[in-house]
């Protein structure tokens, strides 16, 4: 990953000043290239999540809402990143308030459990 995070920024540094449309077709095919290495990655932890929520109990529509939370998070600083890196970092700001909106969306039922268990605990005492 190193390799081609390296490779990458010295070919659209090396292109910006010739050609840099081809800089910007560089940046993008190494970022794609670096997710897809992410995501095998992750992809091997997601087997790991789903043996912590057998071992405790947790439903796994919980574990699923962590996860795509978690994902959500990295791509979308991944993608902001990349705007970023493109000069438009007030669009980028946006898409980091947008993911931050959309996670906060995506936890409600992860909310709404807490409260519930919190309830159960109280009416217990």
């Amino acid at each position: 990953m190193i390799g081609v995070g390296l490779l990458t920024a010295v070919a659209a540094l090396l292109l910006r000043g010739t050609k840099p449309e081809l800089s910007f077709a560089v940046t993008i095919v190494g970022g794609v290239i670096l997710l897809i290495f992410a995501i095998d990655v992750m992809a091997e932890t997601f087997g790991i999540f789903a043996q912590i929520g057998e071992q405790t109990g947790i439903d796994s529509a919980l574990i699923k809402i962590l996860l795509k939370i978690i994902a959500i998070g990295y791509l979308i600083e991944f993608a902001a990143g990349i705007v970023e890196d493109f000069g438009s970092k007030s669009i980028a700001d946006k898409l980091v308030f947008a993911g931050k909106v959309t996670i906060f969306a995506v936890s409600l039922p992860i909310l709404q459990a807490m409260v519930s268990l919190i309830g159960n605990f109280l009416e217990l005492l």
